[in-house]
């Protein structure tokens, strides 16, 4: 069956949200939190030429685009945004020893996934499985968790670095997104954000940063020093 996905664009997809964090019954699981299941409605040729799989054929030649020709309007692709949640092994710290052109040490990324995630990976990767055979594929297969090494991999969705909270020990805003040691510094967006849910933040930061903005304007006088 072709399933014409070189129309429309990543924004008409079909996205489950049915096990998405504590959208469902976690009675009897090992794991909190969940993911969301979204199913591409875009394809690219450069994509689609390496969306096609072949497992033990050729990758190259006439052989291989013969396959190409026959197979790539026939396999689809989806993912899964989990949630992630904060840990204290998880943090930024300035390099030691890697400086930027200006000679400033970068932000060096300490983080991996844990046990919680794994689970929710296994569970929601089951119900992408089932999703599909239910609707006529007749082979899945997956890729797991997105890793570089033993770290995370790369997200389009970036969170964390200036955690708030009120205690300027543990965070490095105030709970209203005010910098706790530079005067006159707020910060509206995804860094403020220690914990990523298993749907896109985009809402979530737009209205944190109307609240920052709401309490700066109402309280200008006694905020800015």
């Amino acid at each position: 069956m072709d399933l014409r996905n070189w129309y429309g664009t990543p924004g008409q997809g079909i996205c489950c949200d049915d096990w998405a964090d504590d959208n469902f019954d976690h009675v009897g699981l090992n794991f909190i939190g969940g993911g969301t299941m979204y199913v591409y409605g875009e394809r690219r040729p450069l994509a689609a030429v390496n969306a096609v799989q072949n497992p033990g054929g050729p990758n190259w030649g006439s052989a291989w685009k013969k396959n190409l020709i026959n197979s790539v309007d026939r396999t689809n692709s989806a993912y899964m945004q989990r949630s992630t949640f904060p840990y204290e092994g998880n943090y930024l710290d300035l390099d030691p020893t890697t400086k930027d052109p200006l000679g400033n040490p970068v932000i060096r990324i300490t983080a991996s996934f844990r046990e919680n995630e794994e689970r929710i990976s296994l569970f929601v990767g089951e119900k992408m499985r089932e999703w599909y055979m239910a609707a006529g594929a007749v082979q899945v297969t997956g890729n797991g968790l997105v890793r570089a090494g033993s770290a995370m991999g790369n997200s389009t969705h970036a969170y964390g670095g200036t955690r708030m909270g009120k205690n300027p020990e543990t965070n490095v805003l105030n709970e209203w997104g005010l910098s706790h040691e530079v005067p006159n510094l707020a910060i509206a967006g995804g860094s403020v954000m220690g914990t990523s849910g298993a749907r896109n933040p985009t809402l979530t930061l737009q209205a944190l940063a109307w609240r920052t903005a709401e309490r700066i304007a109402r309280n200008w006088k006694s905020i800015v020093r």
